[in-house]
């Protein structure tokens, strides 16, 4: 897991995005992310955070959002892994 922090690479954000555009077909319809956080309609807030990461990445206030599109690649990827996590 990408650890968090105010500002993240160039590299990483295109990384997340380009994987989040890739899987936005086959992602679970809603996502716990962590045990405060679900997401009812997960392709839909997945593809604001590529929007969000576009108009914000400079601006460390928007970095807990941006840092939830690393956290839902990590979850969905681990649901995938564990034969959890197909679209419904």
């Amino acid at each position: 897991m990408i650890p968090f922090t105010k500002r993240f690479s160039d590299e990483d954000l295109e990384d997340v995005k380009k994987w989040i555009r890739d899987n936005l077909e086959t992602m679970p319809k809603s996502l716990q992310l962590n045990p405060s956080t679900f997401i009812a309609d997960l392709p839909l807030t997945a593809s604001y955070y590529i929007d969000i990461i576009d108009q914000h990445k400079e601006n460390p206030t928007y970095a807990g959002q941006i840092y939830h599109a690393f956290q839902i690649r990590e979850r969905v990827e681990q649901l995938r892994a564990e034969g959890k996590a197909a679209a419904e």
